[in-house]
């Protein structure tokens, strides 16, 4: 299998369900992060979300096929990136007011608080992002 083949397969596995991933396109005038002329760009859309929506798009890019394809990857994955993202706060205040809930119910329920064993059980339930 080669490197592209690799990436496609990639992209294709981190797909949600009902998305399509379109052509890898290139464009010259688009200046890369390192200052070049050029890059590969492939763009991921959602189902259509109703009348008057636009649906949900992912989009790589990079210096070749292969490294666009890869991009989009890590994003469909939610790699975060160095400059991280708009989506990594509510992330982590959406782990903890899970946690907090599991707490409140274990409490209400059991009539005690999580031990270690029921906080690994419920972790394992809401993976970190």
């Amino acid at each position: 299998m080669t490197g592209r083949e690799a990436a496609w397969d990639a992209v294709h596995e981190a797909l949600p369900a009902r998305w399509r991933v379109g052509p890898v396109t290139y464009d010259p005038g688009v200046v890369r992060p390192d200052g070049l002329m050029g890059a590969f760009s492939v763009t991921a859309r959602g189902p259509h979300p109703g009348r008057g929506k636009a649906p949900q798009t992912v989009s790589g890019t990079g210096e070749d096929e292969i490294a666009a394809l890869r991009e989009l990857d890590a994003r469909l994955r939610g790699v975060p990136h160095p400059d991280g993202g708009r989506l990594d706060e509510p992330r982590r205040r959406l782990r903890f007011a899970y946690l907090q809930g599991a707490e409140l119910w274990t409490v209400a329920n059991r009539g005690r608080q999580l031990t270690e064993a029921d906080l690994g059980r419920v972790l394992q339930r809401y993976p970190r992002p």
